[in-house]
């Protein structure tokens, strides 16, 4: 193990440069004196198309090496803001200049790269159909310096950052924007006029063309980890890497093998009594990297892959098992990953994929299978694609299939329709979606978009993919508009107003309620935003408490009405803060003793910024509902008075760019009270019974420590320290200090990791 570890340091990269340009914020090379240059910039947020001229000077140009750009930006020494983040955190602290960049000019994916005062990187993925993932981080470069009177940002994007297509001869067309954010007055501006979250981005984008070259690559990151669980006694010692080879012909190969993901961020704790699962966004670098191919999704809807499904829990049958209480203790809450392998190419107008993933064997139970297949293809102002998605269980001994087209037609600049069919087959059942969507923009300042989604009862989307629901109609329309011209007099700066319908039911034609939500943020010329939000939920049923059973189907609701108050203070010097309070009440029900549903929401939280290099941030979160419904089994529910405390803590500590501390901890205390029981009929109509039931008590608690000491870039150290646990209890009267300190004091894990990975 010692040799493992000298090996590997001592031919680690220590450090990343451009060949011919130094990366290091000043442009003094020559190259930067006859570079294509960028003067005009338009304000896009608060969005006025405000037009700026000679504030930010835009340099770009290309080598073999790769892209460069430099920013020059004028501003004041005193309002310069430099407050260092992690990778990929949005926050308003900071200066920040950012190039969006569609390497291949098509129109079907861009790559959004940023850098902050402070050298803290951005990069996200925007694609066609409207997704905005932060999760990919690319090996790219830049660096920022302040002068006297102005500071300066400089971006290397080699050639090899990404699958491109490779045009015939030595000219490559990229369509680019290039941003600035000026954070003293929460400003962005933007040299296309637009930007990543408005829906004509695509078509804003500007044109240049630039030098092609072409540049291989193949990166190896071997990994050493250890992960002791002081809880339950587990040990685990991996050693395992990944392979990335782009061959920078338009070919592109990621394979990982048996792959640890320990120092991954711990998820937002959730208690959810609903029958909808909850969905966690992937965290994992090796499932970020290069996958906008195969993301089909319609916001939190569906998502046809979902790679959390892989390292899931294993499927047991320990009732089945000649040793019940070994298969019992030996039970866990992932499965180990023997390799995944993800193959792309792109070939003219045509991009192809190909995925693979198997699971390891645990103790009485067995891994699955999982494979994608995925085209796509431009046809002018329209793409077409394909995808397929497999699962082989071999535990449960069957299998998932999935088929996917999906088709976008750009009827204007100001008019785009999506469109998705979708398949699946399952244990001799079939199963069909259906997504159609337009969003129309008719003038800057307004939009209008409308979604219909069909899904039969049988349609089976969550072996490898995330679905909300199934047995599902929803007819959705929507629409706002701006307001921006406002007098010098005026605090407000600018004004959004939206209102969104929504009709669902399941597909016998039950009606659940039907939602009006209309939505209004004031922007002030202080920087501070308040927003106030009127929602309506009309009587219904719902189709899914009862978890689909043929009996009751659905249980009937009353109409509810709710309002809430959201507030953003600016941002002081050391400070800011903002909370929200909402409001919900129901009508009472005939059927039974009823005094109306009423819900009460409050929310403080605050960021305290010393210095450039330590944030801190808390928050607390109260929930009390009275006529709260749960179902229990079959058609019976409890119906109670619950109040759900939740403080959540974070700090992220920097010291230069190589050491980065990060704590993140959430403490949820629930507490279910004055307990009723109810029964539903066929009808759906709900009546009190005289059966037993209990108050109850939950609490969780989700809590990591992580320090990252970065060797070169790609190359990392984590030590890893996490603590969670999760108590409930029945009759149990119990304070809410209690109900905190429970899960903390009997955690279920506590976890020590350590992991080296290098990149050669």
């Amino acid at each position: 193990m010692k040799r493992f570890f000298l090996t590997t340091l001592l031919f680690s990269t220590i450090l990343i440069k451009a060949e011919s340009i130094v990366i290091d914020g000043i442009l003094d090379e020559p190259e930067w004196k006859n570079a294509f240059s960028i003067s005009e910039f338009y304000q896009t947020s608060p969005f006025n198309l405000q037009k700026s001229q000679g504030e930010t000077l835009v340099y770009i140009f290309s080598n073999e090496d790769g892209i460069y750009v430099g920013f020059i930006n004028k501003q004041s020494n005193s309002s310069m803001l430099s407050k260092k983040t992690l990778r990929d955190e949005m926050t308003s602290l900071s200066d920040k200049n950012s190039i969006n960049i569609d390497f291949d000019g098509d129109g079907n994916k861009a790559y959004i790269l940023a850098v902050n005062l402070g050298d803290s990187l951005f990069d996200a993925i925007k694609i066609k159909t409207g997704d905005f993932k932060t999760d990919w981080d690319g090996d790219w470069i830049a660096k920022t310096k302040k002068h006297d009177g102005y500071w300066v940002s400089e971006f290397y994007l080699p050639w090899n950052l990404v699958l491109m297509n490779q045009p015939k001869g030595d000219k490559r067309t990229i369509k680019y924007s290039v941003l600035r954010y000026k954070a003293k007055q929460q400003i962005w501006v933007s040299s296309s006029g637009s930007m990543a979250s408005r829906p004509d981005y695509f078509e804003k984008l500007d044109s240049l063309e630039i030098a092609n070259y072409t540049k291989s690559k193949l990166n190896f990151f071997p990994y050493v980890s250890s992960n002791q669980n002081s809880v339950t006694k587990f040990d685990d010692n991996k050693i395992g890497a990944e392979i990335f080879y782009n061959s920078g012909t338009g070919k592109q190969i990621n394979a990982t093998f048996n792959p640890d993901f320990g120092q991954a961020e711990s998820d937002d704790v959730v208690i959810n009594f609903s029958a909808q699962e909850t969905f966690y966004s992937e965290k994992r670098a090796f499932f970020n990297e290069n996958q906008s191919l195969f993301n089909i999704n319609n916001y939190d809807r569906y998502t046809v892959m979902n790679t959390r499904r892989i390292g899931s829990a294993p499927s047991y049958k320990c009732s089945e098992e000649d040793n019940i209480d070994e298969c019992e203790n030996s039970k866990k809450n992932y499965s180990d990953i023997d390799y995944a392998l993800r193959y792309s190419q792109k070939t003219g107008k045509t991009e192809l994929g190909f995925f693979a993933a198997r699971e390891a064997d645990e103790s009485f139970s067995l891994g699955r299978n999982f494979y994608a297949f995925r085209s796509r293809t431009d046809l002018g102002n329209k793409t077409l694609g394909y995808m397929l998605t497999h699962v082989d269980d071999n535990f449960n001994n069957n299998t998932a299939t999935v088929n996917v087209i999906d088709y976008v037609n750009i009827k204007s600049d100001q008019l785009t329709y999506f469109t998705d069919l979708l398949f699946s087959e399952k244990d001799d059942d079939s199963g069909f979606g259906y997504r159609s969507q337009f969003n129309y923009q008719p003038s800057n300042f307004s939009y209008i978009t409308g979604s219909i989604l069909y899904f039969d009862e049988n349609f089976q989307l969550n072996d490898f993919g995330y679905l909300r629901k199934a047995d599902w109609i929803h007819i959705g329309l929507g629409g706002g508009f701006k307001q921006v011209n406002f007098s010098k007099e005026s605090p407000v700066n600018q004004i959004d107003m939206n209102i969104d319908f929504n009709h669902d039911s399941d597909t016998n034609g039950n009606s659940n309620p039907i939602r009006i939500d209309q939505k209004n943020e004031i922007t002030f010329k202080d920087t501070s935003k308040l927003k106030f939000d009127f929602g309506i939920k009309t009587s219904g049923k719902n189709t899914t408490i009862t978890r689909k059973n043929p009996d009751f189907p659905f249980v009937r609701i009353k109409m509810k009405k709710n309002i809430t108050l959201d507030f953003e203070a600016v941002n002081y010097k050391f400070w800011t803060y903002d909370w929200r309070i909402s409001f919900e009440k129901g009508d009472k029900y005939s059927s039974w003793n009823s005094e109306g549903y009423k819900r009460e929401f409050y929310k403080i939280a605050g960021s305290y910024f010393p210095n450039d290099n330590l944030k801190i941030n808390l928050q607390y979160r109260i929930r009390k509902e009275n006529e709260w419904l749960i179902w229990t089994e079959d058609n019976k529910f409890g119906l109670y008075d619950s109040e759900q405390d939740t403080f959540s803590m974070g700090l992220n500590w920097f010291s230069g760019n190589k050491h980065e501390m990060r704590l993140k901890s959430q403490f949820v205390a629930l507490q279910a009270d004055n307990p009723r029981s109810l029964i539903s009929d066929s009808g759906g109509y709900l009546y009190e019974t005289d059966d037993l039931i209990k108050p109850f008590t939950q609490g969780v608690v989700s809590f990591q420590v992580r320090y990252k000491y970065e060797i070169a870039p790609l190359s990392y150290l984590y030590l890893v320290y996490s603590k969670g646990g999760t108590n409930y209890y029945e009759d149990e009267d119990y304070s809410k200090s209690e109900i905190f300190n429970q899960p903390w004091n009997n955690p279920s894990d506590e976890v020590y990791s350590i992991k080296f990975r290098l990149k050669y």
